[in-house]
């Protein structure tokens, strides 16, 4: 069977006399007669063997790890991961990373540590051959996502298998085969023991699923309820295992259309502190990211909920355009009540912001001295209300004249 190479993959392989062989998603892809730029090579030949072999070659190599084999080889506008064979041991959990790795030269045992059949086709650049131990090109010919070996073996130390599995079915509308989708839910609690970044990196390639190859428009709803089916969110640290599949399928930023639908679901009492702990405990948020989604949630909200108009945009004036692409897809008369303020507010150029004052902490400071800092911001604050009211203009003798007034009263 022929798969189609680059003119410079078959220059590689002159280096490898044992054999250099294409494996996994470029295999599958091409017997799907799908276009991809991931190639994946692996050989016998360890990585330290093959830099040297490559030196003063037109192939430039990069280490990506030596305890794994692991290493990147460039030509031209093309990339390579190159793996040598070898075997992994895991630990208990599924935190995805082995205790041991042993090299080998038996491209059985570099099957067998692969996930799925369909990913472990290799294909013999040197020979035009195909090893295909586990019958995956049945399984991808049929569309079945099943394990290469026991799934016990496969799923039960390894929990980022398990969120690949359902990355793949959404992407290329594939089934899962019965006792592989069994094992996945008895073992989906591996889950957790993933890094937060890791996570978070597998729900975003499930979220644009029907975006990796344009098969399937419906490659996001499938994902999203074989999640469900699997219970994995409570692997995530929710109380439920299911979500609501809503604001995730309309929204144009998928992620906060699923954070919509997981509030929406659980109803936190407090949604500062229930997002706070999802997105830095669970998915390994930086608090400047974990801040600025929040803040874009909690805008719509309080739309929703309706909070006055003034207070509204005092509050979510920059982020409003993110916030009304949401509650345009919740409340198309909610969003329309609030985008007729903010046009308002742009004609009229009225000022929304203290920066928008023509006064600063500095003037305060010179002109009253007395005032207690901690006062300033209460301060602008009072005066911001007013001078969008149009209760005084928003000139600085003005504004220093207000303050003067209010504290001649005291």
């Amino acid at each position: 069977m022929f798969i189609e190479i680059s003119k410079n993959l078959k220059k590689l392989s002159k280096y490898f006399p044992e054999s250099l062989y294409v494996v996994g998603g470029y295999v599958r892809n091409q017997l799907l007669k799908i276009k991809t730029s991931d190639v994946d090579l692996a050989s016998s030949v360890n990585v330290e063997e093959v830099v040297s072999r490559l030196e003063n070659s037109e192939f430039e190599t990069k280490i990506k790890n030596l305890k794994t084999g692991s290493l990147l080889i460039l030509c031209e506008n093309e990339r390579y991961e190159y793996t040598a064979f070898r075997k992994e041991v895991y630990p208990q959990g599924g935190s995805h990373n082995p205790t041991s790795i042993m090299q080998t030269n038996n491209i059985e045992d570099d099957a067998k540590r692969r996930d799925f059949s369909m990913n472990s086709i290799y294909y013999n650049i040197n020979k035009d051959e195909i090893f295909d131990i586990f019958h995956g090109i049945i399984d991808t010919k049929q569309k079945i996502i099943r394990c290469n070996i026991e799934p016990e073996k496969v799923l039960s130390s390894d929990g980022e298998r398990i969120l690949r599995m359902v990355r793949f079915a959404g992407e290329l509308n594939f089934g899962i085969e019965k006792q592989t989708f069994k094992c996945a839910k008895r073992y989906v609690m591996n889950v957790k023991d993933l890094s937060g970044s890791r996570k978070y990196a597998e729900i975003l390639k499930i979220l644009y699923a029907d975006k990796s190859y344009n098969l399937n428009k419906s490659a996001e709803r499938n994902a999203l309820k074989l999640l469900n089916n699997l219970g994995v969110w409570k692997a995530f640290g929710l109380s439920s295992n299911k979500i609501k599949i809503k604001m995730s399928l309309k929204a144009e930023d998928r992620f906060l259309g699923l954070l919509i639908d997981i509030v929406d679901t659980q109803k936190p009492k407090c949604l500062e502190t229930f997002l706070e702990r999802f997105l830095k405990n669970e998915l390994a948020f930086s608090n400047e990211d974990y801040q600025r989604v929040f803040v874009v949630l909690a805008g719509y909200y309080d739309a929703l909920f309706k909070k006055q108009n003034k207070a509204f945009f005092f509050k979510y004036f920059d982020l409003w355009g993110e916030i009304s692409e949401l509650l345009e897809k919740k409340s198309k008369r909610t969003e329309s009540k609030y985008q007729f303020f903010y046009y308002y507010i742009l004609k009229h150029d009225l000022a929304i912001r203290v920066d928008d004052l023509k006064i600063r902490v500095k003037d305060i400071r010179e002109n009253f001295p007395k005032i207690d800092k901690r006062d300033y911001s209460k301060i602008l604050g009072g005066l911001l209300d007013k001078v969008f009211d149009g209760k005084i203009k928003n000139e600085k003798e003005n504004l220093i004249k207000e303050i003067q007034k209010k504290y001649q009263k005291k």
